[in-house]
């Protein structure tokens, strides 16, 4: 169950749109009950149905799609198109009994909801063809508001039941951000080869996909070539990676091939190879998919033949700091929008977090995300994306929506996290927000230190302390933590751009952060109101044309119809960069003048 106050909070923040909602329906439930009356229709809406047969070999299939897609059907659909195509449909080798609306196996009867039933026949009526959310929607739901976690808990149960694993699907496949298609065949079924259920066991569902983070086996770091003049380079190179990559509570790491006989589709191996360069070391590393093979991360990398303890300790965090995000990608890629799991839940739901365009989208995460610490509190790894949503106005898709309740719940799930699993090191940075957040400025500085000391490997981790430092006004460090993400992960990405454009502004160089910012890909909220205010500073006429821009995305984004006035949106900056002290002064007395407020 979903605790009562996180509810509470989505709930109010709704109210308004929900009433819209309603009003705006209002002319469509009665268009359908006019319908009703002259047609004599009976009224439950899900009995409605307009499929699109397009079986062009078969006339039955043909037959239905002429008789029920230029208007309403009476009775049950399922009932309507046993009668025009027969008993049923057969799709691989499960076989539907449209009548009696049950779905049989190769062992028999198969146990299937309501709901898992009708989008299975509603994606049998597209015949390979895409069906939109919408549309799933609109048919199986009567067009009900529910949320799209309805739906993808919907697809997960019929994944299951049909033994359909979604990285490899022979069923169902998943369109990203779109909907679904069947891509097994189907065709009428006249329920003559209907298998006969012996006396016994009664059938069991699809075991489900395993529950746990993918592993990682620690291949050899062959060092043959350069023994003579470095010994002993590749087993200590391996000690120290081990070590490294055991801090992540993201992946199991197992010490070598032996502990796993046969490699499945989570399955990794991380090997090197180091060879001889001049009087250094080229070190050419890879981490493959040990059930077929393939590479998701490689690189070639140098270790200086003179300095040899402190090259490989670089080595080791750009190895550590680079192969775990490809193979969380890999693993991500795999997943779809349907998951068995806890584990896989998680995934989607902490990718539909991070990805979410509306209060809507971001709201549904949030709700999964909830779901899943409901239905086992220990599972750690779901707390880090759901504080963050709290905090953060929604991921930033409601400007203005999170409140000091927000905040409370925030801190109330970074505590359990933690408590969860202390070794699990972004708890630690999580909550050090969260005490920012509540002006609690020595436990966040506590908790920092924690997430530094326990993995200096994870140059994400790097950077959100670097970031915890700043705010706490410690511009020295700050910097340095920032130089050492990037030696880890040469390639900075917006946040690390953005990151280190604030620390400028901070110290008062708005040329060198105006730099930075011009290598933002995609300008967050914060990213477009630091540029301005570095116009400003430059030209005032060019700084107004930016301030008016950044105050227009605010507005169209906000939280609630009624506009913000300048020292709401003000005070709203002010809530989201919580500085220790005088430490955002220069910062604070530049967007308070630029805005205009009191």
């Amino acid at each position: 169950m979903v605790p009562p106050n996180a509810l509470a909070v989505i709930k109010s923040a709704r109210t308004a749109t929900k009433i819209l909602w309603v009003i705006s329906l209002l002319p469509v439930f009665l268009s359908r009950l006019l319908c009703f009356d002259i047609l004599g229709i009976g009224a439950s809406g899900a009995d409605i149905l307009t499929p699109s047969w397009k079986h062009s070999d078969s006339e039955s299939f043909q037959n239905w799609r002429n008789s029920a897609t230029h208007g309403f059907v009476t009775g049950s659909s399922s009932a309507i198109m046993a009668q025009v195509i027969g008993r049923g449909l057969a799709i691989g080798e499960f076989r539907i009994d449209l009548g009696d609306e049950r779905l049989f196996g190769p062992h028999g009867p198969v146990k299937l909801g309501n709901k898992a039933f009708q989008v299975l026949v509603a994606l049998a009526e597209r015949d390979g063809r895409l069906l939109t959310k919408d549309k799933l929607f609109e048919s199986v739901w009567d067009g009900m508001a529910v949320s799209e976690s309805a739906l993808t808990t919907t697809v997960r149960e019929l994944r299951n039941a049909l033994g359909d694993p979604s990285r490899h699907p022979r069923y169902i496949e998943s369109v990203y951000g779109r909907g679904y298609r069947l891509i097994a065949t189907v065709r009428p079924w006249d329920g003559k080869d209907l298998p006969s259920v012996q006396p016994g066991p009664a059938a069991q569902p699809a075991a489900k996909p395993e529950g746990t983070p993918p592993r990682v086996v620690m291949g050899d770091f062959r060092d043959e070539a350069v023994a003579d003049t470095h010994p002993h380079a590749g087993s200590a190179m391996r000690e120290e990676v081990l070590l490294g990559l055991s801090r992540f509570r993201e992946i199991q790491v197992i010490a070598n091939a032996a502990g796993i006989k046969d490699g499945g589709d989570r399955d990794y191996q991380l090997d090197a190879t180091l060879l001889p360069d001049g009087n250094d070391v080229k070190i050419v590393a890879r981490v493959y998919r040990l059930g077929d093979g393939g590479v998701v991360w490689a690189e070639t990398m140098k270790l200086d033949g003179s300095g040899l303890g402190e090259g490989i300790e670089k080595i080791v965090r750009q190895i550590v700091g680079a192969a775990l995000p490809a193979l969380d990608q890999d693993v991500s890629i795999g997943i779809g929008d349907a998951a068995g799991s806890i584990f896989d839940r998680y995934l989607v739901a902490k990718r539909h977090s991070v990805e979410a365009q509306t209060r809507a989208q971001a709201e549904d995460a949030a709700r999964e995300l909830e779901a899943i610490i409901a239905e086992q509190p220990s599972f750690a790894l779901a707390y880090p994306p759901l504080v963050r949503l709290y905090n953060i106005d929604y991921a930033y898709t409601a400007l203005g929506s999170t409140s000091p309740v927000e905040r409370a719940r925030a801190l109330e799930l970074a505590k359990a996290g933690l408590a969860a699993d202390r070794s699990h090191v972004h708890a630690y940075t999580v909550l050090g927000f969260c005490h920012l957040y509540q002006r609690e400025f020595d436990q966040a500085q506590s908790s920092f230190e924690y997430a530094l000391e326990r993995n200096p490997y994870n140059p994400s981790r790097l950077n959100e302390v670097a970031t915890g430092l700043y705010y706490l006004g410690d511009f020295a460090r700050s910097r340095e933590l920032i130089e050492q993400s990037r030696n880890i992960q040469p390639f900075a990405d917006d946040h690390s751009q953005e990151d280190l454009g604030h620390l400028f502004m901070l110290e008062g160089d708005c040329d060198a952060a105006s730099k930075c910012f011009a290598k933002v890909t995609v300008a967050s909220i914060w990213t477009e109101l630091y540029t301005a205010i570095c116009a400003r500073h430059k030209s005032p006429s060019k700084g107004i044309k930016a301030i008016d821009k950044w105050r227009k995305r605010v507005v169209d984004n906000w939280h609630r119809p009624i506009p913000p006035s300048s020292e709401e949106m003000f005070e709203w900056f002010r809530f989201h960069h919580p500085y220790k002290g005088d430490a955002g002064a220069k910062l604070i007395e530049a967007v308070k003048d630029a805005l205009g407020a009191d």
